[in-house]
């Protein structure tokens, strides 16, 4: 058995495939494997897994129809064997002693996952560590209730907590499926964030290497994080959704204000998305993000959060669907 799985979904990467799997090959852990997801992807994709697994036989191939990324984590996961998984997008790559590094910290710890920092790499070639605002080291369960729970699914600050992202990650296999840890595959974007969530809610214990920028993480024109996203409220809509089936019935901490400021904050984010349509257009569909009930109920009974005054002038004008005044300060 090996000790740790590495689920790489496969999707339109065929230029950056290559030199996400050489860097997982030469990893000094070698007790691995590879499992390539190829989500029917319509370029060279599909055929680069096969040429790959020739090269390594810790490399396994899954070939299945179009689902979309959580559909194909859920299926790298569902095949993995190793006492670990780790999470890879096909289109960064990864320090040479990434999972070596924490599979000894999980070891050690005894920990439900392990969480490292991160690089990230711009168009231009330039890069810069991402690292967490939060204390290095382990964390029990008290220690996530108390430092953790209160900014679990979105902060005061209306931005994300530390647990986000799975892909500088490392998670106990008995852990995700003692607790039926999945991918929502109704939320096509964003997915991390109701697993992320839902995983530090259940997890007894993490340990966060911080200043170990493990994963480096590509800023690639026309991937999902760069390109605009038709539909994106609908997605994001249905992702709140799915908080609050499982957040809404948990009851050792209150989570209800942190739901609220999800909505907001990917109002925010589906607002700003719609600008690069012609005027009509963005009026329309802003619009109708505003007189959603979901956005709605979320401004019922929630103070403003702690953000600058522009912001907290436009949460004013969302709250009370002054689309006009909105479109004319966002394009000010």
């Amino acid at each position: 058995m090996p000790l740790v799985s590495i689920v790489v979904p496969v999707y339109k990467v065929e230029k950056y495939l290559e030199r996400c799997v050489e860097s997982l090959r030469g990893q000094t852990l070698k007790e691995i494997e590879i499992i390539l997801v190829d989500d029917g992807s319509p370029d060279r994709s599909g055929t680069i897994c096969d040429e790959l697994q020739k090269l390594d036989e810790r490399i396994r191939v899954i070939h299945k129809t179009n689902g979309g990324l959580s559909s194909a984590r859920n299926a790298g996961m569902a095949a993995a064997t190793g006492k670990y998984i780790g999470f890879v997008d096909s289109d960064d790559d990864v320090e040479p002693d990434m999972y070596e590094k924490m599979y000894l910290a999980a070891e050690r710890e005894n920990v439900d996952f392990v969480m490292a920092d991160y690089v990230r790499i711009r168009e231009d070639g330039s890069r810069y560590l991402k690292t967490l605002k939060i204390r290095e080291g382990l964390y029990k369960k008290e220690d996530l209730r108390q430092e953790i729970f209160p900014q679990l699914i979105m902060g005061e600050d209306l931005d994300y907590g530390p647990l986000l992202s799975v892909w500088h990650c490392l998670y106990r296999t008995e852990f995700l499926c003692a607790n039926h840890l999945q991918f929502d595959e109704e939320v096509r974007w964003s997915e991390d964030n109701i697993f992320s969530a839902v995983a530090g809610y259940c997890a007894d214990s993490f340990y966060y290497l911080k200043g170990a920028g493990l994963y480096h993480y590509h800023q690639n024109p026309g991937t999902i994080t760069t390109s605009y996203r038709k539909g994106a409220w609908q997605i994001y809509s249905t992702m709140n959704r799915h908080l609050h089936d499982f957040f809404d019935w948990v009851e050792d901490y209150d989570f209800s204000r942190q739901l609220k400021l999800h909505m907001i904050y990917y109002a925010c984010n589906s607002i700003g998305q719609e600008f690069c349509l012609p005027e009509k257009e963005a009026k329309k569909a802003i619009r109708q993000i505003l007189e959603s009930e979901q956005l709605k109920d979320a401004f019922s009974h929630c103070s403003m959060p702690n953000v600058s005054w522009k912001l907290k002038i436009q949460l004013y004008l969302m709250r009370w669907r002054q689309t006009g005044l909105l479109y004319r300060l966002k394009k000010s």
